[in-house]
């Protein structure tokens, strides 16, 4: 009986075409690695040095917990007692900072079964930031 057995010419076929395959994928893989890397822009912008800074956060929080203490007032005579206080705590904070911070109010025609507007300026000043801002809170009992 004849049988058939593939000839060594076949396998050397099947051999070459992998060969190929992985070649080609390799080429395929570093081409595509190297085109990313070109589009990729040349600098990325760091921001995390404004991220660092805490005088921008402090300015923010000094602005939300000034309207937290408003709120918190149940008659004029507290409301300016509160601020008074704030404004103290924020001075010994800021002295602890090596910040300056101004902060000033005004309480605007304030009568206990009514209310008041207060208007109040900040500024924060270090080495690296100076910002300053405004802003006007209503109190209501």
């Amino acid at each position: 009986m004849a049988s058939r057995t593939r000839s060594s010419s076949s396998y050397k076929k099947n051999d070459r075409k992998g060969q190929f395959f992985i070649l080609t994928t390799v080429a395929v893989v570093t081409t595509l690695f190297f085109v990313g890397r070109w589009i990729e822009p040349l600098a990325q912008v760091d921001t995390s040095s404004i991220v660092q800074m805490g005088e921008i956060f402090t300015f923010d929080n000094i602005r939300e917990k000034t309207s937290a203490v408003i709120k918190d007032s149940e008659s004029c005579d507290d409301l300016d007692y509160n601020l008074e206080e704030y404004k103290n705590f924020i001075q010994n904070f800021a002295r602890e900072k090596n910040y300056r911070i101004d902060f000033g109010y005004d309480i605007l025609s304030c009568v206990d079964y009514t209310g008041a507007v207060i208007e109040a300026t900040l500024r924060i000043l270090s080495e690296n930031v100076d910002a300053k801002g405004a802003f006007t809170e209503t109190w209501s009992p």
